[in-house]
């Protein structure tokens, strides 16, 4: 079960990140703005100064943490997810589909998680049933918890990047040491141990939003490719269905400790 695990771990927190809690609305909006004016003026005249690209890039960053929008992944191992999100209400609705292991579905409403495996790990995981965890219950150390899915984690993240660079007008490179990301957790940092945990990424901004970013994991595991994310549909309405109660039970402790709660 250990890939199921992962993805499943994963899942969550890319799904969540950024997408369970708010930040001032303006200041961010207003950050993102400057950042793309900055942007515009630097592609029509001289580079950036040193450190202007590792801002506009954190900009954007927390610009998308207080939108809505749409997001596709393609990860490791032919897996795939899709969703929306909609980070003033702290909601998110996602499915990521495991090549041969079936789908997993995350949804978040406000500090309520509910998860829902289909194909070999049903009956493992809730028997086909949505499983519900108050999130806020989970302790800080969690991959479930609040603080490790905090919105303001991938702006800080990029925030600590190093070697930023604007290789064109909204197209961003730089390395990304996962071993500080404030998402890790005590396992990923054991599974980490001995291998690099500086990440080469790319990032590509639209409209002064996160629109894209790419990781490579090669850097970590080799043959591992790439992680990427793309963002779009920023403002789209985003609604998500609370389960039905009859298809709905508390997720059990075997299964919180599976997945790192």
């Amino acid at each position: 079960m250990k890939m199921q695990r992962l993805a499943v771990t994963g899942l969550a927190l890319v799904a969540i990140a950024g997408l369970s809690a708010c930040e001032d609305k303006e200041t961010p909006a207003a950050t993102g703005g400057a950042g793309s004016s900055a942007a515009a003026e630097a592609a029509a005249t001289t580079a950036p100064a040193a450190g202007d690209a590792s801002r506009e890039l954190a900009a954007a960053a927390a610009k998308l943490t207080n939108s809505t929008g749409k997001i596709h992944m393609t990860m490791i191992g032919g897996m795939t997810g899709d969703g929306s999100f909609d980070t003033p209400k702290r909601a998110v609705d996602m499915t990521m589909t495991m090549a041969g292991l079936g789908d997993v579905s995350v949804r978040q409403i406000g500090t309520d998680l509910y998860m829902k495996f289909g194909g070999s790990a049903a009956k493992a995981y809730g028997n086909g049933k949505w499983m519900h965890v108050d999130a806020s219950k989970m302790p800080a150390t969690s991959s479930l918890s609040l603080e490790k899915n905090d919105p303001r984690n991938s702006a800080k993240m990029l925030a600590e990047a190093t070697e930023v660079k604007e290789t064109s007008a909204g197209r961003y490179a730089g390395t990304i040491d996962i071993s500080k990301s404030p998402t890790v957790t005590a396992e990923m940092l054991k599974a980490l141990a001995g291998k690099s945990t500086q990440v080469p990424f790319t990032a590509e901004v639209k409209d002064g939003y996160l629109s894209k970013m790419s990781l490579d994991m090669d850097s970590v595991v080799k043959g591992a490719g790439s992680v990427d994310a793309t963002y779009s549909d920023f403002g789209a309405k985003v609604e998500v269905a609370k389960p039905a109660r009859s298809e709905t039970v508390e997720m059990p402790e075997s299964a919180l400790k599976s997945l790192g709660g």
